[in-house]
């Protein structure tokens, strides 16, 4: 991708993360957000507050890629009405006692179900209100589950249909852990004297196949930014995917590397 278009885009989405409405998950500036309270979740606090946020945004089903211990599953549960059905989608099953504990409690065990199938297949005669991408981080795979369910996203009850993507934005989550990791830090110094692509001595802590497939989505006025929060991005969207919109992005990503 681009750095200069990558750096606007970036900049876009920090410029909207300002909200004025007064609920609880709208003050998690207020805490010191990192990876050390990632938990079973596996996300900053900052970040689950704005995947709560986001599911209260919209209505009906509810699409989650990638799963892997089920917090992200909970959450999901617990911020959602109890007439949504979720649909959770993994390669495996690794759910941990407590969550799967929770997840079959009677309120939710109807309306939750645990997928274990390929991600990048669609969910024939389905259609949700709020998709949360957390499975494969790379651009192919990122790729794959854009176009296996973008079109499967739609309006609900009037509310926008939202797209959540993890680890799609550059942040300090891991800031505090690289800090004092000086051996290493090192190291990647005198290993950039002798490379020609500069490798950071803190890491970013994102993943660069979601953010590009992320900007050619807004880029191609298919989805607009709709807030974000540490490598959280979450994105309206505005129109289905043309058919050669694999082509499109593809060509894009070969052209910024």
């Amino acid at each position: 991708m681009r750095r200069g278009a990558s750096q606007a885009f970036i900049a876009k989405v920090e410029n909207a993360t300002q909200s004025e409405s007064g609920g609880f998950e709208d003050l998690a500036w207020l805490f010191a957000c990192d990876s050390r309270n990632r938990g079973l979740i596996r996300q900053g606090f900052d970040e689950a507050a704005l995947l709560w946020k986001a599911v209260r945004s919209t209505s009906g089903n509810i699409l989650e890629i990638g799963r892997n211990l089920a917090g992200s599953t909970v959450l999901l549960a617990a911020a959602a009405e109890h007439d949504r059905a979720i649909y959770s989608i993994d390669n495996r099953s690794n759910e941990q006692r407590a969550c799967k504990d929770y997840l079959a409690r009677p309120e939710n065990k109807a309306r939750v179900h645990l997928l274990v199938k390929d991600s990048r297949a669609p969910l024939p005669d389905l259609r949700f209100g709020f998709v949360f991408v957390d499975g494969d981080h790379t651009f192919e795979g990122v790729l794959a589950d854009v176009v296996a369910h973008w079109n499967a996203l739609q309006s609900s009850d009037q509310e926008p249909p939202l797209a959540a993507f993890h680890d799609a934005l550059p942040n300090d989550n891991f800031k505090w852990r690289d800090a004092d990791r000086r051996w290493k830090r090192f190291w990647i110094r005198l290993k950039n004297k002798f490379r020609q692509e500069q490798k950071p001595e803190i890491g970013p802590a994102y993943e660069p196949g979601v953010l590009k497939v992320c900007d050619e989505l807004v880029r191609q006025g298919l989805a607009a930014k709709w807030n974000s929060a540490a490598s959280m991005l979450v994105l309206r969207k505005l129109a289905d995917l043309p058919p050669d919109f694999p082509a499109i992005v593809r060509r894009a990503n070969l052209s910024a590397g």
